[in-house]
């Protein structure tokens, strides 16, 4: 089954409501349950430390995961000026 966008509908129209980002980084995960937490930390950290006057979005993409990744993701607090999107990646391996 193809798909015309990797994006799922949820992800697609949250950008829209969030409209401009000046950075946008990109977190793949598959069943990182305990490591995820601490990557999501420290790319809130350094765009805090290096791009803290820039609006930015973290997008999670889930592979899957068959472990709480996703709920952890969630659950992770960002900075008042940064925005987190948790999706689940569909599209090419």
């Amino acid at each position: 089954m193809g798909y015309d966008t990797a994006l799922r509908g949820y992800t697609a129209k949250r950008l829209e409501e969030i409209e401009r980002a000046d950075i946008l980084v990109g977190i793949p995960c598959y069943n990182n349950q305990g490591t995820i937490e601490h990557v999501i930390q420290m790319v809130t950290r350094g765009l805090h430390k290096h791009y803290q006057d820039l609006r930015s979005v973290i997008i999670v993409a889930d592979g899957g995961s068959t472990d709480d990744t996703r709920e952890v993701s969630k659950e992770f607090q960002i900075k008042p000026w940064q925005e987190k999107i948790i999706s689940i990646y569909r599209g090419p391996a």
